[in-house]
Parts: structure tokens; sequence; C-alpha cells
């Protein structure tokens, strides 16, 4: 009974291996078995050259599909190198060249083991270089970070005005945050000399300009509007010892243009005829005011008329007195609100105060390190 049943055991395995056998002879893969499960490393060599030829093709003609699948429980489930050139190459009609998913961890990683010179880790070209987008609001579209370098470095090779980095957002186009004491948050630099602009802001309505600030060359702010401080206005200045030294801006209550020289009182009459360019800045028709001051012994000095391009001096009680007289003018600025003192009201943009993104975990897997 023992050998009937042992000798009923062979026999059936036999059977089952050889149906084994036959399906796998029926589908002409009988010898490949070890290709498609192979258990040990194999290795295929060519001397194919140029970037359209291939020493290994998969083909699917199918409408939807993909031609190659790799998958790994830890390493790379597709590994490309190359001593030169490029590593992996993928190429589309439509839809994506490359593409990269990851249900929990990095979707498309990209190292290099150059530490020196402009050796990217991930290069992109095209009419997009590179397009980062974020499903979750509080993690960004795009992170850059370095330790002793750029966090994100951006050139253009525009000559049309084209800007390295370009930034769009409903709320802030750009959020900036610097956490080291004593660097900026926010640096621009020009290398055009005095003739370019470091930094250029302006707001639009869709079609034009609607105010803009943008500082020069020389290093002169500009505004389309009004400059309003809480603090009141200083400017520095250079003593003749070279100390800078900050020096108060007069306040006055309502908006003023003035100007001041020294006139000649000739037989106790003198006329002073206003500077071009400053009658061209002034409402004289609103009035302006005259004050004098004598450079000698004389009765007094009174202003006898007043005209839209200057106004006349006389010595009181008829002198006749020939002296030089300092003057200062008041006037009211040409296309410019008389109101006194106006109330303002401030209002300041709505801020983000975004936190800083969570980093991103960008370790150098083991096993892609070469030792």
């Amino acid at each position: 009974m023992k050998l009937i049943a042992k000798a009923a055991v062979v026999s059936g395995l036999g059977a089952l291996f050889l149906g084994s056998s036959i399906a796998l002879s029926s589908a002409g893969i009988a010898s490949g078995a070890r290709i498609v499960h192979p258990d040990k490393k194999t290795s295929y060599t060519c001397s194919k050259t140029g970037l359209t030829s291939y020493c290994f093709t998969v083909s699917n003609t199918s409408s939807n599909g993909s031609a190659l699948l790799g998958e790994s429980n830890e390493g790379a489930g597709l590994f490309g190198e190359a001593t030169s050139g490029l590593g992996t190459y993928g190429t589309a009609t439509t839809g994506y060249g490359a593409a990269g998913f990851s249900s929990e961890s990095t979707g498309v990683f990209g190292a290099s083991s150059a530490y020196s010179g402009q050796v990217p880790a991930v290069y992109g070209y095209g009419p997009i270089g590179v397009y980062g987008q974020s499903i979750n609001g509080n993690y960004p579209g795009v992170y850059g970070y370095s330790t002793n370098s750029n966090g994100l470095y951006a050139e253009s090779g525009s000559t049309s005005g084209s800007p390295g980095v370009y930034a769009y957002g409903p709320a802030e186009g750009a959020f900036i945050e610097n956490g080291l004491c004593c660097y900026a948050a926010l640096e621009a630099e020009n290398d055009d000399g005095t003739s370019g602009y470091p930094f250029v802001a302006y707001n639009t309505d869709g079609s034009s300009t609607t105010g803009e600030f943008y500082v020069d060359g020389s290093g002169d702010g500009n505004f389309s509007g009004s400059v309003t401080a809480k603090g009141g206005y200083k400017t520095v200045i250079v003593s003749h010892g070279g100390e800078r030294l900050a020096a108060s801006v007069a306040m006055t209550a309502q908006a003023t243009m003035e100007d001041t020289g020294t006139a000649r009182l000739v037989d106790g009459e003198g006329a002073v005829r206003f500077d071009s360019a400053f009658a061209s800045t002034i409402d004289a028709h609103r009035g302006y005011q005259v004050f004098l001051t004598p450079d000698g012994d004389t009765r007094g000095l009174y202003v006898a008329a007043k005209y839209v391009r200057g106004f006349v001096v006389r010595e009181l009680e008829r002198g006749r007195s020939s002296l030089d007289f300092d003057y200062r003018i008041v006037a009211r600025p040409h296309g410019v609100s008389d109101d006194r003192l106006p109330q303002v009201d401030i209002k300041m943009p709505t801020l983000a105060h975004l936190k800083h993104p969570a980093r991103p975990q960008n370790k150098i897997p083991a096993w892609l390190v070469r030792r």
C-alpha cells in the first residue's frame, strides 16, 4: 500500500509538471521562465549610439496602457545609469515623457554626486522648464533648500525683460521669509550699473497700471503716488566731518511749494520775478505769501504788489534806501488740494502670514549612494 501510494503521488506530480510543460510550450515561452522571474542579475550589452537608438525596446500598440512597469519593495522600480549623457530618457508624442507617482513619498527624486560646479540634481527644459503643483494648501508647489547657498536659483536668458522668477497668487504672488538675524528677507540686484532698476513694484486693474514704485540704479525711490509715514519724515545728510546725520522734514497743515532768494532794493523799490521752473509748479491764482528780511538799515519793507509771475517790494514811508533783501515765498502747489490736515485712513494689505512649510524628506536613499 505504501509503494502504491508513493507511486501515485509521483505519478500525480509527474502529470502536474507535464501539464505545466505543455501549457508553457503552447505559450511559446517554456524556456523563458527564468527571464520573467530571474534568480540572479542578468545583463545585456550593445553598442548603440545616439538618443534615437536603443539597446532594448518595449512597445505597447494599444491606445491605452503602459509599455513598461517597474516595481520594487525598497530600491528603485526603474533605474537608469550612464557614464555620460542621460541615465534615463523619456519622450512622448502627447502626454508626459516621464512621470513619477508615489502615494506616500516623493514622486520624482533627483540626486547628483557632483558636489562642485553647476550640476543640477534635476534639470528641466522646455516651454516650461519645471512645473510644480501642490494639492495641499499647506505645502508649496516647488520647494528649494540648501545648507549654505541659494535655496532656489532662477535665471532667464531673455533680453526682452522676461523675469527669472514669476510668481502669481490670488492673495499674494510671493511670500519671502528670513529667520536669521541681520540678513535680508528679500535682496534685489541689478548688474546694469546706474541704468538698471534693482526693484520695481506696480499694481494694475487688468489693463493699465494704477500705481507703481521703483528704485533706480542710483538708489532713488520713485512713487507714482504720495508717501504716508506714521513716524514723520527724515533724510540722511553727510556732515563736513563725514558723519551721517538724520535731518527731520518740516511739516505743514497743508501742501505748500516754497522758494527763497536775495534781491536788490534801488532807491526804495525792487522787483522779484519768479524762477520759471518754480512758477510752473505753483497756482499763483490761489494766492501766496512773501516774507521779507532787509540786509541793512532801513525804515522797513513791504510788498507793494503781487502778480502771477512775481511781486514788487518798497521801503516804508517812501524811503529811498538801496540795499539787498532776502525773501521767502510760500505758495500752493499746482494740481494739489487745499485740504488742511485731512484725515487719513491707512489701509494695510491683508497678509497671509504663512507658516514655514515642512521640509520634504529629501535625504538620499542608502541604496542610491555609491560606495
